[in-house]
């Protein structure tokens, strides 16, 4: 078992040409930029677990990346006065999708079955698992000050809160 892609320190390159108009197809609510991460595992079939007599995955690897085609910076934020806060924000977000993969690879490696075809329904079910829950953790932390989060990082305490709480996290519970 492996997650592969992480650590990643993210830079401005890592999101492409700068943009002079927010894309039509983002529905959020912060304009300056936006980092997408993709979340995928794969395997090399079931095998029998000597223990148990049940199924388990064989050689998971679970990866994070940038999705290039969805991550992107309006023209300018890399040369304002406000690019390391930014950036850092943004780092922020891909680490909190480091903390699901993890948890979907524990979840992954600790999944038996007694029906190999299952034990794949399973695994589908345990990575949707992971990305509504790291997706409501990113939520949460772009939130509203009072509800907890950084306000897309523009709250400079509660960004250094959500800082230090990643840094240390082993599980998506360990964040607000």
């Amino acid at each position: 078992m492996a997650v592969l892609g992480i650590p990643k320190m993210l830079f401005w390159k890592d999101f492409g040409k700068p943009l002079t108009a927010v894309p039509a197809s983002y529905m959020g609510s912060h304009t300056d930029c936006h980092v997408s991460i993709d979340i995928s595992f794969t395997h090399g079939g079931t095998i029998p677990d000597g223990t148990t007599g049940d199924f388990k995955l064989k050689d998971v690897k679970v990866t994070v990346k940038l999705d290039a085609l969805d991550t992107w910076v309006m023209n300018g934020v890399p040369k304002s006065a406000t690019q390391a806060t930014i950036l850092k924000h943004e780092q922020g977000h891909f680490n909190i999708a480091a903390v699901a993969a993890k948890e979907l690879e524990a979840a992954l490696k600790a999944l038996r079955n007694a029906d190999a075809g299952t034990l794949i329904t399973d695994a589908d079910a345990a990575l949707a698992s992971a990305l509504s829950d790291g997706q409501t953790e990113e939520d949460t932390y772009d939130s509203d000050p009072v509800d907890g989060g950084t306000d897309h990082g523009n709250d400079a305490t509660q960004q250094a809160k959500w800082n230090g709480l990643i840094a240390k996290a082993k599980s998506l519970a360990d964040l607000p």
